[in-house]
């Protein structure tokens, strides 16, 4: 599923003041499988966003820290995926 500007504009929430942050919680909420959790690598979110991979990482773990997100660490493998689940507003 795309995100428009119209999603983005619309997502109002005291922790999702930039756009980047906007656009990731979208990203990951719109991701989501039945059980809400979505497999992304930061490289992908870098490239939907424009981030770097540090803004990134303190982007999601203050989303996290607020409660809009839930991350998941797969330590299984290097190669593995972070999971994430958007916490609905």
């Amino acid at each position: 599923m795309s995100i428009t500007i119209e999603d983005v504009v619309k997502l109002q929430h005291e922790h999702l003041r930039t756009i980047g942050s906007k656009i990731i919680y979208l990203t990951i909420r719109n991701g989501g499988k039945e059980s809400g959790w979505t497999s992304i690598s930061l490289s992908e979110l870098a490239r939907n966003t424009g981030l770097s991979r540090r803004g990134l990482y303190n982007t999601l773990h203050k989303m996290r820290d607020c409660g809009l997100l839930e991350i998941h660490n797969d330590k299984t493998s290097t190669t593995s995926k972070n999971k994430y689940r958007a916490i609905e507003l």
